[in-house]
């Protein structure tokens, strides 16, 4: 366990990316005891290096912060409040929202292969999958998903928990994915088996183990698969793979911290001691503690503290603060003290402590590139442009987000091309596949009509109707088609009351004719 506000949070190796030479690993037979104790011996430094990172990073989320395992106070009747705030769910909700709150585009110059690409979007329900996605990227640093068959040969695409899922690349300068595992355990009590998925190029391989630690793996079961590559498709954060918030645990400690205290403050000032001058003397009863009646050494209860012999000056200060009154003996002075009676009552910095935890606020918003909606200059009558400025920190970090999100989004396709390629469906364009991100922020309707306006003559019609799109909720293109059509009508309705003119003229004496005089 993490000490509170301590030096070291995680191990050294906890965010470290496996890497195996390809050579050695694919001499290994899949149910030799070789492979079997690589595997074993993956499994171990992941469960043990890096899944206490993962854990304790969703524990934040929860907000099941380190203040819940901050060691207890050593006076019993002292109030200690454990308040958790939820900084860390703050921050990846709204980065979640912010960059897949509207759903990605997929676009490919093949329009059967799209049609095919939103076929698969749909039978997966991807924009809430990529959401998860998204969750799980803000929060571990890292996420992962199977693409698989189901059981009616469709392609799907499924979430996988960092804690139980790892994959192993290669040593080359570009790292490809060698191998990926999924360990996990079924049953309960005393009755658990332990299994582990491993998928590599084309195969599937399946152990069993009775043991918690992966150390004996069954035979294995080996199963070909039609993906060319290792179905564990994983995600990146950011180059080093850190959570959106994982740079401000301790802030967010700090913070836990100080509204703990001020709690505590405020209930101990509830319980303030009454102090009472003048009274007679009380506690006579020696000696001061308890000893031991064969070795004379004094007791201690269960928290190392001595015990007072009963009645005892100690004793009866002790149960004095409990009942928070506190008699002051006067007996020493044979002419007494003058009756008087106070509370005593710490003071309270109310104006520095708002300052101090308002400071650690700014400080994590400011770090996880996250905007104060609480700020009263935030909205309001600001214009587009100076969101804009408030939101260029978080920007920046969307598009590196983005990039690395698009890089998984077409691994993801390629894989499912494998079962395409089979099925003979056109996937030679795959990766050629366009991605398009639609940030998801309040817009400025009206300034998005008055730039359609300015550029009006000056740009297409697409373009234009391109800029207000989200007013209308109508795509370019298809706008531009009801335009023709509402002109074609308009012009059909105007010549209505007209005669062709390239219809053929009646002669003169015929029906409808005109005379010649």
């Amino acid at each position: 366990m993490a000490k509170f506000l301590g030096r070291e949070r995680f191990d050294k190796n906890a965010n470290a990316v496996y890497q195996y030479d390809p050579a050695t690993f694919n001499k290994l037979e899949l149910d030799s005891e070789a492979f079997k104790k690589l595997i074993s011996r993956f499994i171990r430094k992941h469960s043990t290096e890096q899944v206490p990172r993962l854990e304790e990073l969703k524990r934040y989320y929860l907000h099941d912060n380190a203040i819940h395992r901050r060691p207890d106070k050593s006076n019993p009747d002292q109030a200690d409040n454990r308040i958790a705030s939820a900084y860390a769910q703050y921050v990846t909700i709204f980065m979640q929202g912010y960059i897949l709150g509207n759903p990605v585009k997929y676009e490919n110059p093949d329009k059967a292969l799209t049609d095919k690409i939103n076929d698969f979007n749909s039978i997966n329900h991807i924009d809430y999958h990529d959401s998860l996605i998204e969750t799980d990227l803000s929060i571990y640093g890292r996420a992962y998903e199977l693409v698989t068959l189901d059981g009616q040969a469709r392609e799907r695409a499924i979430k996988l928990r960092p804690e139980n899922t790892f994959v192993v690349y290669d040593d080359s300068v570009d790292p490809a994915p060698l191998f990926g595992v999924r360990y996990y355990s079924l049953g309960f009590d005393t009755d658990v088996t332990y299994k582990v998925e491993v998928y590599l190029a084309n195969k599937n391989v399946t152990f069993t183990s009775k043991a918690a630690n992966y150390g004996t793996l069954s035979a294995a079961k080996i199963v070909d698969v039609p993906f060319a590559e290792c179905q564990i498709n994983e995600y990146k954060n950011n180059d080093d793979r850190i959570g959106d918030y994982e740079n401000v645990l301790d802030n967010i400690d700090a913070y836990d911290l100080s509204q703990s205290e001020l709690a505590n403050f405020q209930q101990d000032s509830n319980d303030a001691i009454l102090v009472i001058k003048g009274n007679p003397y009380t506690g006579s009863a020696t000696p001061e503690y308890q000893r031991d009646e064969k070795t004379g050494e004094y007791l201690r209860d269960s928290q190392g503290d001595l015990i007072p012999v009963e009645n005892s000056e100690a004793d009866v200060l002790t149960q004095m603060l409990r009942a928070h009154i506190l008699v002051l003996d006067d007996n020493p002075n044979p002419d007494g003290a003058q009756p008087d009676a106070a509370w005593l009552v710490k003071s309270y910095d109310t104006e520095g402590t708002e300052k101090y935890k308002q400071r650690i606020v700014d400080d994590i918003l400011r770090f996880t590139f996250t905007p104060d909606t609480n700020d009263q200059n935030f909205a309001g009558t600001q214009s587009g442009e100076a969101m804009k400025y408030k939101l260029l920190g978080n920007d920046n970090l969307r598009k590196v987000k983005e990039r690395l999100l698009t890089a998984g989004f077409l691994r993801r396709l390629r894989l499912t091309s494998f079962s395409w390629g089979i099925k003979s469906a056109a996937t030679t364009e795959v990766e050629s596949t366009t991605v398009t991100f639609t940030p998801n922020l309040p817009e400025d309707k009206q300034q998005q009509i008055a730039m359609a306006t300015a550029i009006d003559g000056i740009a297409s019609d697409e373009t234009v109707l391109g800029l207000i799109s989200d007013v209308t909720g109508v795509d370019a293109k298809q706008e531009l088609k009801r335009l023709k059509k509402q002109h074609k009508d308009a012009a059909e309705e105007f010549n209505s009351g007209y005669p062709d003119p390239n219809a053929e003229q009646p002669k003169v004496g015929e029906p409808d004719g005109r005379s010649a005089e």
